[in-house]
């Protein structure tokens, strides 16, 4: 190994330098590079850490590098030396930064070291979750289940995936940025390039967020009980699926009881509904029911749809649930476009915050807005709103996003916050106990009505859309549909 020989790392049980991924060379020549361009600091930084640098002291010199850079001041050999050791590999610790500058590395070559050094540090993680993985597969205590080892092992992989940003999260200059956006719009405008928004098959909701489900977006689908989040979530995947790749997780409903809300959407006729829970019954449908259902099933085969139906999951599976369904969907020349949650209760954290509600839901909602923008995918978490909806004294039981329940987080990470609200909801409980007949009148033309409140949208305003809806049959629509 040629220049001075640095420290290995103080960690216990540690592998030989040889067993693990690693390139001092690599990592002396960036260090050479940055002492002698400050500059390079601008292009480097989002790119590796301190942390990233298997040797001790490469991560020392880093470090005092970046805190000069930061603070401002020049680091150099002369200033970098007041923050280090006097010595360094059994030299007086000047000589041993003048040596690594001699190693430098051509300037328009730091960004692909600094890559290098990353991915090496990506590969010892990888390293450590399998022998971490290996250590739990013989030894563990027999309480420890499988499935406890493997959820372990995903988590530690989706942290180990942090490789350097990909190419649509790329920093710009302004001078790039705007000649990007400039050069994107006049693509949009001549029919060269799509829009990246996916339908959400409601006009009125699409322009109202400019186009519909945004990729790189977090949405928020959020209703008391009975207001028909699963209804919504029904249609609306349905019909994103119909231009790009839909990934579901039903962590609520049977895997049955999705099925048939999917065909009873579709089968919908609007003299003769069929409610799912008549199909997931079966026995009662007559040889018309059936021939729609067929009907149904052939277009539902159309559809660029997949569910997974289960008692719970946790960000990572879902995130490598999602990098499965990418690559399926591309061996077929299609792209994921929108992932859709049902609901947050049923997504599993971490023991990070165990016992803190609101933490966890942070973690969540954080974890899910990041996966969002790494995978360029919208996802669409549904969710509960509190009971203060309902208390006693609220003449309006419109929800509002102060409504949302446990984490004021949810409001801040979503980009979209879709408040679900049906009126007949409530006017079925006052019409059982009343024979008011303006009573009875409002709850029938309210009868198939959904109210979705933009509560928040950074697309475009706040307002309130009424759509129709059939809960029985699992369908809303802009207006009262016939066949699908």
């Amino acid at each position: 190994m040629s220049g001075p020989e640095p420290r290995r790392r103080a960690r216990a049980n540690e592998a030989l330098p040889e067993d693990l991924p690693q390139n001092a060379e690599a990592e002396r020549a960036l260090l050479g590079s940055l002492l002698l361009c400050n500059d390079l600091m601008a292009e480097v930084a989002p790119l590796v850490q301190a942390e990233h640098f298997y040797w001790l002291d490469h991560q020392e010199v880093f470090r005092a590098i970046a805190g000069l850079i930061a603070d401002g001041k020049p680091a150099t050999a002369i200033t970098v030396k007041s923050f280090l050791p006097p010595e360094f590999a059994g030299m007086p610790v000047l000589a041993y930064l003048a040596a690594v500058c001699t190693e430098a590395c051509v300037p328009a070559s730091a960004a692909g070291y600094a890559q290098i050094i990353r991915q090496l540090a990506t590969r010892r993680n990888l390293v450590g979750t399998a022998d971490r993985l290996a250590a739990a597969a013989r030894t563990a205590p027999i309480e420890i289940s499988v499935a406890d080892m493997i959820e372990a092992a995903e988590t530690d992989l989706l942290a180990a995936r942090t490789a350097a940003p990909a190419s649509h999260l790329a920093s710009m200059s302004a001078a790039e940025g705007g000649a990007w956006m400039l050069e994107r719009i006049e693509s949009l405008r001549a029919g060269l390039e799509r829009s990246s928004a996916i339908s959400t098959g409601i006009a009125d909701l699409d322009r109202a967020t400019s186009g519909g489900f945004q990729r790189g977006q977090l949405w928020l689908m959020a209703g008391r009980p009975g207001m028909g989040k699963t209804v919504a979530m029904t249609s609306l995947s349905r019909y994103a699926a119909r231009e790009a790749g839909v990934l579901v997780f039903q962590c609520e409903v049977t895997r049955d009881q999705q099925w048939a809300r999917y065909l009873a959407d579709l089968a919908y006729v609007h003299n003769r509904p069929l409610p799912f829970g008549a199909i997931m019954k079966g026995r009662d449908l007559d040889d018309e029911d059936v021939w729609r259902l067929e009907d149904a099933q052939k277009r539902l085969a159309q559809l660029h749809l997949r569910v997974e139906c289960e008692p719970g999951v946790s960000v990572a599976q879902i995130a490598f649930a999602v990098k499965a369904e990418k690559k399926r969907l591309a061996q077929r020349g299609l792209s994921l476009g929108v992932v859709f949650i049902d609901y947050l209760k049923f997504v599993k954290v971490s023991d990070r915050y165990r016992g803190n509600r609101v933490l966890e839901i942070g973690e969540i909602s954080g974890a899910l807005k990041t996966l969002a923008k790494a995978e360029d995918i919208c996802v669409v978490l549904l969710a509960q709103l509190n009971r203060q909806v309902e208390a006693e004294g609220r003449a309006d039981r419109r929800p509002t996003v102060a409504d949302l329940r446990d984490s004021g987080e949810l409001e801040q990470d979503a980009d979209v916050v879709l408040l679900l609200y049906r009126d007949a909801f409530y006017l079925e409980k006052k019409v059982k106990g009343s024979s008011d007949p303006d009573l009875q009148t409002r709850y029938f033309e309210r009868l198939h009505s959904l109210e979705i409140i933009l509560g928040k949208n950074r697309a475009g305003p706040t307002s309130t859309l009424d759509l129709w809806c059939d809960v029985a049959a699992s369908t809303i629509a802009q207006h009262a549909r016939g066949p699908a």
